[in-house]
């Protein structure tokens, strides 16, 4: 059997791996409101959140005040990052499901949410781990 190195390349862990995998931590986001696009960025919010191989969860703070808590399952297919709330204290997420599209450029995760053709939110998370 004949092997290549192209072969090989795609096989490898590394060439499989999640690029989502490990901490994140949140730079700045846009999210829409009832009353208009609204801004946030670090350090005046502060959040973190984990991707396992499965999992995501998240815990906010704003102005070193806690404020949101949640997680629960994801997926990934092609660009969009499919996850599933399945815990926390935003009643409104619990149970939804959300395809965000999404791209790695160097250490930074930018993703962005819409909806019906509607603008939701869009995000910028730098790994730390």
């Amino acid at each position: 059997m004949k092997v290549t190195v192209l072969s090989l390349l795609l096989l490898s862990p590394v060439a499989l791996a999640n690029p989502l995998l490990g901490t994140w931590e949140f730079v700045e986001g846009k999210y829409a409101t009832t009353d208009g696009i609204v801004s946030a960025q670090a350090p005046s919010l502060t959040s973190i959140k984990l991707i396992t191989e499965a999992h995501h969860s998240y815990i906010t703070q704003s102005e070193g005040k806690f404020k949101y808590a949640g997680g629960g399952s994801y997926k990934i297919e092609g660009d969009r990052f499919i996850e599933t709330y399945e815990y926390g204290n935003v009643t409104s997420l619990l149970g939804r499901t959300m395809s965000f599209s999404y791209k790695i450029d160097g250490n930074l995760w930018h993703h962005e949410l819409y909806e019906d053709g509607k603008f939701v939110e869009k995000e910028v998370w730098k790994k730390v781990q």
